[in-house]
């Protein structure tokens, strides 16, 4: 058959805090309504407040206080957004990632709504009956065959490949003890780990008696006949009204997901849009997987009489553009705050699943973004919110969570929606040396001598063009950070200071190099 739209329904990490604040539409209004009154069946409390308002529990909370709550909420998210993206497109293929398959199956016709709602709410009274509490999941930044031979380096029958997310991106999980030995191996193989904030190891051997128990649970729920073509990325292709979906459904939780492989069938076949149903990361993985296509998430746009607005091409990062996306511009209207906006540019540039990038996550003890690595985002983070000189200020580089950088950038701009960047920061007014160097007779490594000695107080003579800045002048990452922007501002650098070379050059010699080679005229 042939596709060209493909909706993209997510599962963990799905969940966004007030979501859905500001649409009172009635189609989003039915699933809220739904999923609070299918909550109270099974003896709980609802989920619309968590996705109505922008104060509601994180997904971390909800991790330790109510994964049932998350999971249903994680759903009614899904659905939800489905219902507003196809108000600007229509589908030709629907595609759940992991539980998303639920809500899948759901809007294209499988179940009924309160029928998807207790689908899930079966499944999670399963997992919390059956489930033993100490697994997880890891990502690792690799393909799906590196990451099975440390798994079989671990040699423990419970840790399995869960996910296959993107050329780069495979999710391990299993017991706590053996996530942890991969997480090492992958360490000491200099490849980046991220221990993921998920309730349960899905897609593992560990969830064998919960998905037997959610089995019988379920066996009373009717299956209807497909209104939409559905890929699954479990069973490896599209299902049919013939499929025992409510076997699939069971079988999926112990068995890989293979997204990657999805997309790419998907793409053979004519796939050129994608649409996310909400705000997971998935629009990454699908760049990260397959060129040249136009992705686009619910989130971005809110509202009936939105225009698309796709972001075209396997770049993760928006280049500085005249014309501004709506996040960037409406961020109030839109729903995302500043913190939001921070954890999809994070997770974009760095690989990461959204979820992973919490905002009371230590971006270096807990995610393993070095001062280097958060140095270098920072320069993407003043691009995306038109920070300009502000971002030379040493406290933003300093920030230990994206809570806390989320905080500093509402107090610098004093919560005012990011302005339209038609150009990045410009450079201050030329310094003499700028305008004529060749008079002044001062090479850039004597300037880059000069302003390091003033600002830190050292003597001239100790800055050294060969002294290594860090183990000879006790200059640590992070204030070689804060100096890049001095730096960046006295030689006019721009947005070529957010190379992160720069940050990375261990001795002022090779800055200055690196400056000339970027800016001969600094010569």
């Amino acid at each position: 058959m042939m596709v060209e739209t493909v909706f993209l329904l997510p599962g963990q990490g799905g969940y966004t805090p007030g979501l859905f604040a500001g649409d009172d539409s009635p189609e989003v209004r039915e699933v809220l309504d739904t999923a609070d009154r299918i909550a109270a069946e099974f003896g709980r409390g609802g989920v619309s407040h968590l996705l109505t308002h922008a104060d509601a529990p994180s997904a971390a909370d909800l991790v330790r206080s109510d994964s049932f709550a998350l999971q249903l909420g994680v759903f009614t998210a899904a659905v939800g957004s489905f219902r507003i993206a196809r108000r600007r497109h229509t589908p030709d293929v629907v595609v759940g990632h992991s539980m998303g398959e639920i809500a899948a199956l759901t809007v294209a016709g499988a179940f009924g709504l309160a029928d998807g709602a207790r689908l899930v709410c079966h499944r999670s009274e399963a997992l919390l009956a059956h489930c033993p509490s100490e697994g997880g999941m890891v990502a690792l930044e690799l393909p799906a065959g590196r990451a099975a031979h440390l798994v079989g380096a671990v040699a423990d029958r419970r840790l399995a490949v869960a996910v296959s997310n993107a050329p780069r991106q495979t999710v391990v999980a299993g017991p706590d003890e053996a996530v942890a030995v991969v997480a090492r191996l992958a360490a000491a193989l200099g490849v980046q780990a991220t221990r993921l904030n998920a309730p349960f190891p899905f897609h593992s051997p560990m969830l064998a008696v919960a998905a037997e128990a959610f089995g019988e649970a379920i066996t009373g729920i009717r299956q209807h006949p497909l209104r939409a073509p559905v890929y699954s990325p479990v069973a490896g292709g599209y299902l049919q009204d013939d499929t025992d979906l409510k076997a699939l459904l069971v079988r999926q939780l112990t068995t890989p997901v293979r997204f990657m492989a999805a997309v790419r069938e998907l793409h053979a076949d004519g796939a050129q849009r994608f649409v996310e149903c909400g705000r997971a990361g998935l629009s990454g993985l699908v760049r990260r997987s397959v060129p040249e296509v136009d992705t686009t998430r619910t989130a971005e746009a809110r509202g009936a009489d939105a225009a698309p607005a796709p972001v075209t091409g396997a770049t993760p990062v928006p280049a500085p553009a005249s014309t501004p996306t709506p996040v960037e511009t409406a961020p109030v209207a839109s729903g995302v705050s500043v913190l939001d906006e921070l954890r999809e540019l994070y997770a974009s540039v760095l690989g990461y699943p959204v979820e992973v990038i919490t905002g009371d996550a230590d971006l270096e003890a807990d995610l393993g973004i070095d001062s280097l690595k958060r140095a270098e985002m920072l320069g993407k983070v003043s691009a995306h919110f038109g920070l300009g000189e502000s971002a030379v200020d040493g406290r933003f580089v300093a920030q230990p969570t994206l809570a806390d950088l989320a905080a500093l950038i509402a107090e610098v701009r004093g919560g005012a929606a990011p302005e339209p960047r038609a150009t990045p920061a410009p450079a201050p007014v030329p310094t003499p040396v700028q305008a004529a160097p060749v008079a002044s007779g001062v090479s850039v490594l004597d300037e880059l001598r000069e302003l390091y000695a003033s600002v830190l107080g050292y003597p001239v003579e100790v800055i050294t063009g060969d002294a290594d800045l860090e183990a000879d002048l006790g200059i640590d990452s992070l204030k070689r950070a804060e100096m890049l922007g001095k730096v960046s501002a006295h030689f006019g650098l721009g947005e070529s200071a957010v190379d992160g070379r720069f940050v990375a050059q261990p001795t002022l010699a090779d800055l200055a190099d690196l400056i000339t080679a970027v800016q001969p005229s600094a010569r």
